[in-house]
């Protein structure tokens, strides 16, 4: 399938297939199967991939710009030397699911800091409001989307203060045994 340009109104399951050089500039690719599927140098430029399935995909080289990557798994894809520039809805917590090396480009608002050839850091860079501040939780909404539902911050802190109180109550028995035990002897 080198260098064709494929419909989108067919079949949407690629996944396992040999697609390098393939150009797909400007289809909807929406919840596309790509799993485990050879991508390499390939024009995925301006397309709609939103919720697309990109796991264990070989994307090296690969051209996003302009293409939506709102709600993609890109868990386990090879994006060393991708062009991800220019992407929209591209989430720091995705990239780091993901294999990336320097030579990657990515789209101004995620920020990486390499530490190593192999270790690096990314995150999110939040735009600010007109009056400074910051969108609330948006980094915990962003991680509730791959793992699920998670609790609020205020439940876990309920949940640690009832544990704290259990184990209080647990050491006043024990205390209360070993008195106990001390003063039969």
């Amino acid at each position: 399938m080198s260098k064709d340009k494929i419909s989108s109104s067919g079949n949407l399951k690629f996944a396992k297939q040999d697609l390098s050089k393939v150009d797909m500039r400007g289809q909807d690719l929406r919840f596309a199967d790509f799993r485990g599927t050879i991508l390499i140098n390939a024009n995925l430029s301006e397309t709609n991939l939103t919720e697309a399935d990109l796991r264990e995909a070989d994307c090296q080289g690969t051209d996003f710009r302009k293409a939506n990557l709102q709600g993609t798994f890109l868990r386990d894809a090879n994006l060393r030397s991708a062009d991800l520039s220019l992407v929209t809805n591209l989430l720091a917590i995705d990239v780091e699911s993901a294999y990336i090396d320097k030579e990657t480009k990515f789209p101004t608002y995620i920020q990486i800091k390499w530490k190593t050839e192999r270790e690096y850091s990314c995150k999110d860079i939040i735009p600010r409001e007109k009056n400074g501040r910051r969108e609330k939780e948006r980094r915990f909404k962003d991680k509730a989307r791959i793992w699920g539902n998670r609790r609020k911050a205020s439940e876990r802190r309920v949940e640690e203060d009832r544990r704290a109180a259990a184990k209080k109550l647990k050491e006043k028995q024990d205390k209360a045994k070993k008195a106990k035990g001390a003063k039969k002897k």
